[in-house]
C-alpha cells in the first residue's frame, strides 16, 4: 500500500474500533498483527452477513445443500484437493523499502514501490502447519 492507502486503512481501523466493530486480537497484552477481535456490533454485523449469504446461496436454491464442515480434516483431503502439493506463492521482498510482492507479478526483478532490489524468490506457504493431539508427530 502507499502512504494514501496506509492513511485511509488506519483512519477506517480507527473508526471501527471506536464504533466496536473491531479490535486487535489479544490487544490489552501488545496485540498479534492481522488478528481481529469482533465488538459488539461486528458481531451483529458479521452474522447478519452470513446469515444473508447462507439464505441466498442454499436456502434460494433447490441443487444446494447446507453443509458446516470441519476446517482440520485427514491429510488425504488436502492433498487430493491440490492443497498440499500447491497452495504456495512464489514471494520477493525489497532490499530497501522492505515491502513483499508476489515473484510473478514483478515482470523486471525491480521493485515497483521504489526500484530497489529484490531477494530471491521463495515459496511462501499459505496453510498453517497444524498438529492434533498432545504429542506432535
Amino acid at each position: 500500500m502507499n502512504s494514501k492507502e496506509t492513511n485511509l486503512m488506519d483512519k477506517l481501523v480507527s473508526l471501527c474500533k471506536r464504533r466496536g466493530i473491531i479490535f486487535q486480537s489479544s490487544g490489552i497484552y501488545g496485540g498479534i498483527n492481522s488478528c481481529w477481535d469482533y465488538g459488539p456490533v461486528g458481531v451483529e454485523l458479521k452474522n447478519n452477513i452470513k446469515r444473508f449469504w447462507w439464505q441466498s446461496m442454499v436456502y434460494q436454491h433447490e441443487n444446494i445443500e447446507g453443509l458446516d464442515a470441519s476446517i482440520i480434516m485427514h491429510p488425504r483431503v488436502w492433498e487430493a484437493s491440490g492443497h498440499v502439493e500447491s497452495f504456495t506463492d512464489p514471494l520477493v521482498d525489497c532490499k530497501s523499502c522492505k515491502r513483499r510482492f508476489r515473484a510473478d507479478e514483478v515482470p523486471n526483478n525491480r521493485c515497483p514501490e521504489c526500484g530497489g532490489e529484490l531477494t530471491e524468490a521463495r515459496q511462501f506457504n499459505l496453510m498453517f502447519k497444524t498438529h492434533i493431539g498432545p504429542v506432535e508427530e
